[in-house]
């Protein structure tokens, strides 16, 4: 019963709006400064809210970035430092290019396209690099008569035994017992595809005494060889903190929540590590407005 409170307390704590009301003899830049801690950001707002210029009245409610201006902005700095590293030994002027785009996409508030170009470029470089060597693991129980090669990242990694070879690449492991050729590698963890609530849904719920909305009830398909899930969900706003639950099935009741609008993602966990993240999927929540019906009487 403990962990619903604590989910309550962190969402109502979140802010309710990403937005911000300009001050008195604020500029444009002054906001940037306040809200995203970057004078440069100014051209974001002005692109996000659609002004002609830096000069705001005072009073005015501007649009703030959401999640998705963090995501951007941590896959900007990934490409930044690829592409820098591989300018010091002749990398691809495609990369360069790419993250030319990027940075262009998020000055104009473009976060999706600036994610887009940004992972393209850090793409560009790794494949530019030469193989890695790979990186495994090998554990022998002599008592059992098996030993069990998992590979972490790199190159596939050849294993055989009694003249049978199998490759097991990123993701696999492979078990090994004596006097017998080696298993198929176990595939790596699917990433979980979200079912409910669908993208962009708006649920609408009674509120409580407290002005709380919900149940809400996330889902997603289940995937073999899981042995729980992993839910991040947090308020779609800026600066939300993200908080991470764990489901035993495929589907996880969130407790009541503020009105607003979230987003969450799930990943599968099981003996052989974790699959990748799920899409980012929002809701919103909006309370339900109550029907009254006044019947007519005597006193009319």
């Amino acid at each position: 019963m403990r962990t619903p409170l604590l989910l309550l307390a962190w969402l109502s704590a979140a802010p309710a709006d990403p937005s911000t009301v300009v001050g008195p003899q604020e500029s444009l830049k002054d906001v940037a400064v306040r809200v995203l801690g970057d004078a440069n950001a100014s051209a974001e707002l002005r692109a996000l809210n659609s002004l002609p210029s830096d000069s705001v009245p005072p009073g005015t409610r501007l649009k703030l970035p959401g999640q998705e201006r963090a995501l951007a902005l941590k896959a900007l700095e990934t490409a930044r430092t690829l592409v820098s590293q591989a300018k010091d030994v002749g990398g691809p002027t495609e990369a360069e290019t790419r993250l030319r785009e990027a940075e262009v996409h998020f000055r104009t508030a473009r976060y999706a396209l600036a994610s887009e170009a940004a992972n393209a470029a850090g793409a560009l470089v790794t494949a530019a690099r030469p193989p890695a060597s790979s990186a495994f693991s090998v554990r022998v129980e002599p008592d059992a008569g098996t030993t069990t090669v998992t590979v972490v990242r790199g190159p596939p990694v050849r294993v055989e035994a009694e003249g049978v070879t199998h490759p097991v690449a990123p993701g696999e492991t492979v078990l090994v017992e004596k006097g017998r050729p080696p298993a198929r590698p176990a595939p790596p963890l699917a990433t979980p595809l979200p079912d409910q609530p669908e993208e962009g849904a708006v649920l609408k719920r009674r509120a409580d005494g407290k002005g709380l909305l919900g149940p809400v009830k996330l889902s997603w398909a289940a995937q073999p060889g899981a042995e729980r899930y992993e839910v991040e969900v947090a308020r779609d706003a800026q600066g939300a903190a993200v908080l991470t639950q764990t489901a035993s099935s495929p589907e996880l009741q969130l407790p009541v929540l503020p009105a607003g609008r979230y987003w969450w993602t799930v990943r599968a966990v099981g003996p052989l590590g974790r699959s990748e993240p799920s899409g980012v999927r929002r809701f919103e929540l909006v309370p339900e407005r109550l029907k009254l019906e006044v019947q007519k009487g005597q006193w009319q």
